[in-house]
Parts: structure tokens; sequence; C-alpha cells
């Protein structure tokens, strides 16, 4: 997982002495390797525990270990910093408005695949292949996502719920068992009838899946499995853009790992949805 993308994505969650590290060690990437616990506090007016609880914080047992992952990650991006993303402003025209969100969308999967916990989706893909019964629970723009991956693991033969209706989402939470699995997707993580669900999914003894924003959110608290992505929704705020775009990216992984756990069956079931609606498209 990228190191520099876990500072940036938790920027909220941050301390007034954590946001002057995130700052400091974010204008000094460079830097960071050649300096001690004592002077990264000083030189980010800081104290040395303030830096220990900050790198612990963001997925790392100290200094040391945060150091050599923060050379690693800059290794692996050289490459790529001279790419430039702008925000869209309102004296963009047609051509820099269809540039920036090509750009955008491109960056937003490309930093959920950084972010993404490969042990997480591991056993998240084994849930799902092996669940009984798989209830999905979504709103709006993170409901149409959900939506979508009920049709692409119904096509493979997996016995899945997802109501759009946020009342009868909360009532199919309540007949969920032990041997079934729950996915709650929500961006943020704070929608309430989506937590609701989940928590009532949970109470019931089923494999929750939560698929958020990376970073601390109370979906992802009470989920047994969390599947975090980037996304970037800083611009114009005509929509769930990026965070879509990074959630479907989520569960395109999710459902061709479960795909090809069997994959000659699968591809079968796929073959026969497909030919069912065939003579429903217009021939010539």
């Amino acid at each position: 997982m990228s190191t520099i993308l876990k500072i940036k994505e938790r920027k909220g969650e941050y301390t007034q002495s954590e946001v002057k590290l995130a700052n400091y060690i974010l204008e000094n990437t460079h830097d960071i390797y050649n300096l001690s616990v004592q002077s990264l506090a000083d030189l980010s007016q800081t104290s040395p525990a303030s830096v220990v609880r900050f790198c612990q914080k963001i997925g790392y047992e100290g200094f040391q270990e945060f150091k050599i992952a923060l050379v690693k990650d800059i290794s692996q991006n050289q490459e790529n910093d001279e790419t430039i993303y702008e925000d869209i402003t309102i004296h963009d025209s047609v051509r820099d408005i269809m540039q920036k969100i090509s750009q955008e969308n491109t960056l937003a999967i490309e930093n959920t695949l950084k972010l993404m916990d490969e042990t997480e989706i591991e056993r998240a893909i084994e849930a799902i292949a092996n669940g009984k019964d798989i209830y999905i629970y979504g709103v709006g723009a993170s409901g149409l996502v959900a939506m979508d991956f009920q049709y692409k693991l119904m096509r493979i033969k997996k016995k899945v719920s997802m109501y759009l209706d946020s009342h009868t989402q909360l009532a199919s939470s309540v007949h969920i068992g032990k041997e079934d699995v729950a996915i709650g997707i929500s961006y943020s993580g704070k929608t309430l009838e989506t937590y609701k669900a989940m928590e009532m999914a949970k109470k019931k003894g089923a494999i929750t899946i939560a698929i958020t924003k990376y970073g601390k959110n109370p979906l992802s608290e009470i989920a047994d499995i969390n599947i975090q992505v980037a996304g970037m929704e800083n611009n114009i705020r005509v929509g769930a853009i990026t965070s879509r775009i990074a959630q479907l990216t989520a569960i395109d992984v999710l459902f061709v790992g479960v795909a090809k756990e069997d994959f000659s069956l699968v591809s079968e079931y796929i073959q026969n949805t497909r030919s069912i609606v065939e003579d429903l498209k217009i021939k010539g």
C-alpha cells in the first residue's frame, strides 16, 4: 500500500500535531529517511512521541518501518512525478473537462489499487465464494454500485440480494444468517442506513465486508473485512464521480476473484446469461 497515499487519505482524521507532521513529510518526502525521530519532531514543530504515534496511526510499528516504506514508495512512483492533475473550474472548456475527468478517474483507479490490502481482498473473495446468501447494502451513488455488483454476482449463479429502498435493506438484514455474507458500500463509511443494516447483519453472525474510503470510519470499524478505496471529491461537486469509479474498481476486483475460483463452470454461467438476452438485440 502506498505510504504517501495513506498519509493524504487520512488527513481528515489528524490532530493538530499530526497535520503538521503530515504536511512536513509530504513537502519533504526525499529528506525523511535521513532524519531521526527527534530531528523530524524538531523540524515539524511537534514531539518524538507525536512522530511515533503518527507512524502507528497510519499502520506502521514505528518510525524506522515508516521510513523504509516511504523510500520504497518514492522509488516506485518516481517515474510518475511529472503528471499534473488539476481541479475542474467554471472556466474550463468541454475539452478541458473531458481531459480532467479522464485524468481524475484514471488516478482514482491507480490510487485505489495502491491502497487496497491484498490480504483483505483475498478474505473477501473467499467469503463471497463460500457464502450461502449474499446481501449487498448501499444508497445513493453507492446503491448504484451495489446494484452493479449484484448483477455481476447473479450472472455467476450466486444467490444475492440488493434493494434500492433503504427500508427494505434494513428489513432484509433481520433475516440474515451465520452462513451468509453482508457487503456494505459507502464511500464515507457514515451512511446511516447502510451502517444500521450492516450492524444488524453482524449481530446475526454474518461475515461483514465494508467498501469505504481509506481510513477509519463507522462502517469500517464494525466490519470483519475492509476494502478501502481512494477517491478525490475536492473540486466542483456535481456528484460522486471519482469515488464511484474507485468503488467500481473494487467490486470488479472482487467479482473476477470470485469468478476465477471455478472458471470453467463460471464461464458456462456467463455464457448462459448472455445467450438468453441475445435474441432481444437488434440484428444488422
